[in-house]
């Protein structure tokens, strides 16, 4: 069964040939090519590079590595040994004997990332960030967070589509993936459309396809700020974590099997390690902190993974390296990220206003993330980006603590913990200006 609007052989070539030659990403060729052809599928839905501005919205993986004189097979099978690297790394951790380095069993860097050939992390840190990761994706997540914060995020999931009853139903895979159908799905499973099958060995390629369909219409989230805002609150590691959950969401949409691996692994880490620290109200938060604000979907990034590993030319550096700069609080460049070509350092400021400003979330988000502050000592709580004092500290002691650890924001609390007030860099400008304070 062949579908319409897919892409011409001959612009599936030359638009990979252009990728191949114009970027770089932070991994080894191998791995750089079972990526950018995934990113071609993006491309010839949204009329991208040698595709012309023609969308070609039901061309699939398939075509484009069939297209490009690949087995499909054994493309799948890379990419599902890619996600398996990951998920033998968390079992090895959940079993506490994990590598103290982010290596699969031959000893080669996950992914192929060579930053993770040199760098000792934290195994439960790494599964923290997997959890939180593969959650945050769950359609059910999003619901339920959709319901407490009273926001509008969006959510949908994959699933194996008959092509022909799609054709009959003069659907395609653009209408599914933007147009909301959460009412529709079992009726949709009812009548054929949707099959259920677990493996390739299962499916008659010609025929199926894993497409995306929407349950519910909203800006979605911005896997840029899941990783850093991770990175925030918890540390580096919980972001490589929720960036390896990430991989294996992209990586999964053309591999071995037709279903939610992050998800499955993040459920595998909950049921073995439920005192890991992070209560179900965290995921939550963190679904709804990693959410994109109705409004402001052309100004924040959500980095692919081809993004997030793509090689900037004037810093030589990737997205997913400067992200981990600002996370451990290092210099980090003023570089242009993800297909929006948003400047990192404005969203580096949103993310930070984000998680502390009253104004921009909700006083239970607000306050069950600072809970986490109070049972800290002041060594670590300066090691964040915003501070916790008493209210009967003194403005020139609270001024020297931002000087001296870089910091934007100071939060107060009573002698009760409870918060009293938000004072920024601003507010203590403004009073050094009308000579109200002593230096």
């Amino acid at each position: 069964m062949i579908l319409d609007r897919v892409a011409p052989i001959e612009l599936i070539i030359k638009d990979f040939e252009n990728l191949k030659t114009q970027e770089r990403l932070f991994t080894i060729p191998d791995i750089e090519d079972l990526i950018l052809i995934q990113s071609l599928e993006g491309r010839a839905h949204n009329g991208a590079g040698a595709f012309g501005k023609m969308y070609y919205v039901n061309t699939t993986v398939d075509d484009i590595v069939i297209s490009l004189g690949l087995d499909p097979l054994k493309v799948r099978q890379m990419r599902q040994q890619l996600i398996e690297d990951i998920v033998e790394y968390a079992k090895s951790a959940i079993s506490a004997n994990a590598r103290e380095k982010l290596l699969n069993g031959k000893e080669e860097p996950l992914l192929g990332i060579p930053l993770f050939k040199e760098r000792v992390v934290n195994p439960n840190d790494i599964l923290k960030g997997l959890y939180l990761g593969g959650l945050r994706d769950n359609h059910k997540i999003r619901e339920k967070t959709e319901q407490i914060y009273n926001k509008n995020i969006g959510y949908g999931e994959c699933f194996l589509i008959d092509i022909k009853k799609m054709k009959e139903m003069n659907l395609d895979a653009e209408i599914l993936a933007h147009q909301p159908h959460y009412e529709k799905i079992d009726y949709y499973k009812s009548i054929g459309l949707i099959v259920e099958k677990k493996s390739i060995e299962e499916v008659d390629n010609s025929r199926f396809r894993y497409f995306y369909i929407r349950y519910k219409a909203g800006p979605g989230q911005s896997d840029d700020a899941a990783i850093v805002i991770s990175g925030l609150i918890y540390n580096s590691d919980v972001a490589l974590g929720v960036f390896l959950s990430d991989a294996i969401d992209t990586l999964e949409k053309y591999s071995l099997y037709f279903k939610d691996q992050d998800d499955e692994l993040s459920h595998l880490i909950g049921e073995c390690l439920p005192s890991m620290g992070i209560s179900l109200e965290d995921v939550y938060e963190f679904a709804f902190l990693a959410s994109i604000p109705e409004g402001e979907e052309e100004n924040l990034p959500d980095s692919s993974l081809r993004y997030l590993l793509t090689i900037d030319p004037q810093t030589h550096i990737s997205t997913l390296e400067n992200h981990l700069s600002f996370i451990e609080k290092r210099f980090y460049f003023p570089m242009v990220i993800s297909y929006k070509r948003i400047l990192a350092t404005g969203f580096y400021e949103f993310v930070r206003d984000r998680i502390i400003s009253v104004e921009k979330t909700t006083p239970v988000v607000t306050y069950s993330l600072l809970e986490k502050e109070f049972s800290k000592t002041l060594g670590e709580l300066a090691n964040r980006n915003f501070l916790l004092m008493e209210q009967d500290a003194s403005l020139k002691d609270a001024i020297n603590k931002m000087i001296d650890k870089k910091l934007n924001v100071i939060i107060v609390q009573d002698a009760s913990k409870n918060i009293i007030g938000i004072l920024n860099a601003n507010d203590f400008l403004h009073l050094l200006t009308k000579g109200h304070l002593n230096a």
